[in-house]
C-alpha cells in the first residue's frame, strides 16, 4: 500500500523544500536498499539536501512521492549516493547529535529534525 501521509512534519518540510528551492533535482538521492541498521525503516532512500550550515535534512522518498508532481528518480537527482557513503561522509555530525540507535539512522535523522521545529 502507498503512503498517503508525510512521515516529516510540515515545518522540517518547509526547511527542506527552502533548502532545495522546492526542486527535488538540486537533492542527493539516498539509496537504502543495503541498509545495515539492525532495525531498518521500510523505505527505499531518502532525499538530502545540507541547508546553508550544512546540516543534512533528509526528505524520505515516500514523502517526496507525496509531495511532489513526479516521483524523485536517482538519475535525475544531483547524484546518487549509498546510506553507506552518506553515513560515512556526516559520521561526526551523527556522533555529536547521539544518533547511535539500532534504527535507521535517516529515520532517527528525521526523527530529530522534526523535533527541532518546535524546539522553544
Amino acid at each position: 500500500m502507498e503512503t498517503t501521509h508525510c512521515l516529516a512534519d510540515a515545518k522540517h518540510i518547509r526547511r527542506f523544500l527552502d533548502a532545495c528551492d522546492g526542486n527535488w533535482h538540486r537533492c542527493i538521492y539516498i539509496n537504502c536498499a543495503n541498509c545495515r541498521a539492525k532495525n531498518p525503516c521500510k523505505e527505499t532512500g531518502f532525499l538530502f539536501c545540507p541547508d546553508c550550515r550544512a546540516i543534512p535534512l533528509v526528505l524520505p522518498l515516500s514523502d517526496a512521492n507525496v509531495l511532489f508532481a513526479c516521483r524523485p528518480e536517482s538519475e535525475e537527482c544531483l547524484t546518487l549516493l549509498k546510506d553507506s557513503a552518506f553515513l560515512d561522509m556526516y559520521a561526526e555530525f551523527l556522533k555529536e547529535q547521539k544518533i547511535i540507535s539500532p534504527d535507521c539512522p535517516c529515520m532517527v535523522l528525521l526523527d530529530i529534525q522534526n523535533k527541532a521545529c518546535y524546539d522553544w
